[in-house]
């Protein structure tokens, strides 16, 4: 137990504070074991990319979970993001996701949630939403989960207009939208797992027209059952952004899983 708190505390200082206007928190949530009252991960990441400048990324990623009498599940998601923005250094991302699970069956579950993010290198000064999202288990085999989730939320977004011209120096969002992903987790072998999952973001009045995708590819290559690598691929595309940036966003992400 004194070992399982140190692990607690020690996510939690790395990563109380991505670089994109949507979190993949289903890559992360999938399994709970219902035998562990507190469970959770890290993981540590260094990525590079290719942007205005060079940019070297290292971050972490905690996720904790608390099962309490079986059938509710308080989740806590959350990132500190350091970059090297060519050679300047800065803290340039995060997030603070937390979600309250309530099982209504072995198959079904709702829970309400509340999130922010913030991401300087994009010129996303913050986002917050909230709302409330269903899961339904559609596939439970031995090595093979599939989920499908619907929900509605409200979201507010801060923008850094990136034009000279702009007439302001900041764009605001204020949008109610629903949410629809569909998830799968397969354990290849006792080694290998590979976790996939698409979503798709829109507005009532504009379904399709100004819509958000994502899609989410992690493989996990476990060294132990507690250490592991973990590959990560995010795409987003955002069809109407309301600050003239890329639409698409990619990043390819590596490094160690360490599950407590």
């Amino acid at each position: 137990m004194k070992k399982t708190l140190t692990l607690v505390l020690l996510a939690l200082l790395l990563s109380i504070p991505s670089h994109a206007q949507m979190l993949f928190t289903e890559n992360l949530t999938l399994s709970i074991d219902s035998t562990k009252t507190i469970q959770g991960s890290l993981l540590p990441v260094v990525d590079f990319k290719t942007e205005q400048q060079n940019i070297l990324t290292v971050k972490n990623t905690a996720n904790l979970n608390v099962l309490i009498k079986h059938k509710r599940v308080i989740n806590l998601i959350n990132k500190l993001e350091f970059s090297s923005y060519g050679k300047q250094v800065t803290v340039s991302g995060g997030h603070v996701h937390m979600e309250y699970r309530y099982l209504l069956s072995h198959a079904f579950e709702v829970y309400p949630y509340a999130e922010s993010q913030w991401a300087g290198s994009r010129g996303l000064e913050f986002k917050v939403s909230t709302g409330l999202q269903s899961r339904y288990r559609l596939v439970n085999k031995e090595r093979f989960l599939m989920f499908a989730a619907a929900g509605v939320f409200y979201e507010f977004e801060k923008w850094k207009d990136p034009t000279s011209s702009a007439p302001t120096l900041y764009a605001c969002s204020r949008s109610i939208k629903t949410h629809l992903a569909l998830s799968f987790q397969h354990n290849i072998s006792d080694h290998w797992s590979l976790t996939a999952t698409a979503i798709h973001q829109g507005k009532p009045d504009s379904y399709f027209k100004e819509a958000r995708f994502g899609g989410a590819v992690d493989l996990l290559y476990k060294i132990t059952p507690a250490i592991g690598i973990n590959g990560a691929y995010r795409l987003i595309y955002d069809t109407a952004p309301i600050v003239p940036i890329r639409k698409s966003y990619t990043a390819v992400e590596a490094g160690l899983a360490i599950n407590f």
